[in-house]
C-alpha cells in the first residue's frame, strides 16, 4: 500500500499506514449484518422452483452482452453510474452459472448497466435485483419514511445502516441503540453498533458490542471477523488470530477472514504466511482488490517487485476508479531503490490519476505526487505537494512526511 494508505477494511478509511507504497495494508470486511429476511416465504415449492428457473433464464439472456454494453451504458437511464445501498443481508449478485457474491447489509455498489429491475455490478461481475437495494443518495430519506410509517426495531436498524454508510456515526449509534432497546437480542444491531464505534475509533466499545453479539450467536463468522479487526487496531494480534482462526474453522473459504489473517501475519513479520493467506483469499474471490493490494505489500517486503507490480496492475484493471492500487503503484514506480523498477513517466501519470480520483484532498496521494516530482528532479514542485500533504495528514503521519520533505529540501529523491 502506498506509503499512505490504509489496511483495507471493507470500509475504506483511516490511515493506518505501513510504508508500502502509499496506501497501507487494507483490512477487509467490517461487515454489517441483519438477520436475513425471508425471501419468497410462504410460496408453494413448485412456484418457487419455477421462479428460480425464470430468474436464471432472465440472467442468462442479460449477461452475454453486459460487459460490452457497459462501455456504452445508456445515459438515458438515471440509475447508471449511481450508487445503491444493500438493504437485505444476503442479497445475491449472480450470473446464469453461479452466485458470484453474497452481499452484506449496508454494502454500497455503483450501477454500471441496467436491464429492467436488474442492476449490473461490474466490480463483482454479476446482476443484482433492484428490489434489494435503495438509492444511496436518498437512502436516509427513504428509510426514515419507512420508520415514520412503522417504528419497528428492524426499521431503526435499517436506517442506522444508512447513517453508517453516510458516515453519520453518532446518528447510526442512536438508531442501533433504539433498535436494541426494542429487541435486546438483536445480534445484528449489536454488530453494526460495534462497527460504528470502530469507525469512531472507540475500540473498547466496539469490542464490547462484538463480544455481546458473539455471546448471542457464537457461530457468526461475521462477528468473529469484526472483533478481530478491532483487536488488530489495538495491537492485540493473538486474540485477533484466535478469532480469525475460529471464523475460518467454521467457514474455510471466508475470503475476508483469510485477508485479515494475512494482515495479522504481516504485523507479526510472518510475511510468507501472509502471502499464503492473501493467495487463499484470492482463490476464493479472484476480484478481491484488497487482497491483491495486501499481497503486493508482502511481495514488496520480500523485494519481489515484479510480483508486486503484477498484483497492483490486476487490482487497477478490476477497479480502475478506486485510488489505492493506482496510488500504490505510483509510489513503487517512483521510490523503489531498485533502479530497474522505477518508471518516472508512468509514476507521474498514475500519481496524478490517484490525486484526481480523490480531488487532490487525500494526503496519501499528495505525498505520492511529491515523490513522483522529486524522482524527476522537480524539487520545488515536490516541496509544494509534500507540504500540502503534511497539512492534511493525521498527526500520526506528520513526522514521517516531514522526513520526506527534508529529503526533498535537500534535493534528494525519496527512496525506500
Amino acid at each position: 500500500m502506498p506509503a499512505n494508505s490504509d489496511f483495507p477494511c471493507c470500509i475504506s478509511g483511516g490511515n493506518f499506514v505501513e510504508n508500502y507504497g502509499q496506501s497501507g495494508l487494507r483490512r477487509s470486511a467490517l461487515v454489517v449484518d441483519l438477520r436475513p429476511l425471508r425471501f419468497l416465504a410462504g410460496m408453494d415449492s413448485t412456484v418457487i422452483q419455477y421462479f428460480r428457473i425464470l430468474i436464471s433464464c432472465v440472467l442468462f439472456s442479460m449477461t452475454f452482452a453486459a460487459e460490452a454494453q457497459e462501455q456504452r451504458a445508456a445515459a438515458a437511464d438515471p440509475r447508471v453510474g449511481k450508487k445503491i445501498l444493500i438493504v437485505r443481508h444476503g442479497a445475491p449478485i449472480k450470473t446464469p452459472e453461479a452466485t458470484v457474491w453474497t452481499s452484506y447489509l449496508g454494502e454500497v455498489f455503483t450501477v454500471a448497466l441496467t436491464n429492467g429491475e436488474w442492476l449490473w455490478i461490474s466490480e463483482k461481475g454479476g446482476w443484482l435485483w433492484e428490489k434489494e437495494t435503495v438509492p444511496y443518495d436518498s437512502a436516509i430519506q427513504e428509510l426514515s419514511g419507512r420508520l415514520t410509517r412503522m417504528a419497528t426495531s428492524e426499521n431503526y436498524h435499517l436506517r442506522g445502516v444508512a447513517y453508517l454508510a453516510h458516515q453519520q456515526y453518532d446518528k447510526a449509534i442512536t438508531d442501533f441503540s433504539e433498535s436494541l432497546r426494542r429487541a435486546p437480542k438483536n445480534s445484528g444491531a449489536l454488530n453494526n453498533r460495534g462497527k460504528a464505534y470502530y469507525l469512531k475509533a472507540n475500540y473498547p466499545a466496539s469490542i464490547n458490542d462484538f463480544t455481546r453479539a458473539i455471546a448471542i450467536d457464537s457461530k457468526s463468522v461475521l462477528y468473529l471477523n469484526n472483533r478481530a479487526l478491532a483487536f488488530i487496531e489495538t495491537a492485540q494480534y493473538q486474540p485477533a488470530l484466535a478469532d480469525l482462526n475460529a471464523a475460518l474453522t467454521l467457514v474455510p473459504d471466508f475470503a475476508e477472514a483469510l485477508n485479515n489473517r494475512g494482515i495479522v501475519h504481516q504485523k507479526l513479520n510472518q510475511v510468507d504466511q501472509a502471502i499464503v493467506d492473501f493467495t487463499a483469499a484470492l482463490k476464493v474471490d479472484p476480484r478481491y482488490v484488497d487482497a491483491l493490494g495486501n499481497r503486493a505489500f508482502s511481495w514488496r517486503k520480500k523485494q519481489q517487485y515484479g510480483n508486486a507490480i503484477s498484483d497492483l496492475e490486476q487490482a487497477i484493471r478490476i477497479s480502475p476508479l478506486t485510488y489505492e492500487a493506482t496510488n500504490d503503484l505510483a509510489w513503487l514506480l517512483s521510490t523503489c531503490a531498485d533502479d530497474s523498477i522505477r518508471q518516472p513517466a508512468r509514476a507521474m501519470e498514475l500519481a496524478k490519476a490517484a490525486c484526481g480520483m480523490t480531488e487532490y484532498r487525500q494526503w496519501n496521494t499528495l505525498d505520492t505526487l511529491a515523490a513522483a516530482f522529486a524522482d524527476q528532479g522537480q524539487f520545488e514542485e515536490a516541496g509544494k505537494w509534500v507540504t500540502t500533504a503534511i497539512e492534511n495528514a493525521p498527526a500520526a503521519e506528520k513526522t514521517r512526511l516531514m522526513g520526506h520533505r527534508e529529503q526533498i529540501t535537500a534535493r534528494k529523491p525519496i527512496r525506500e
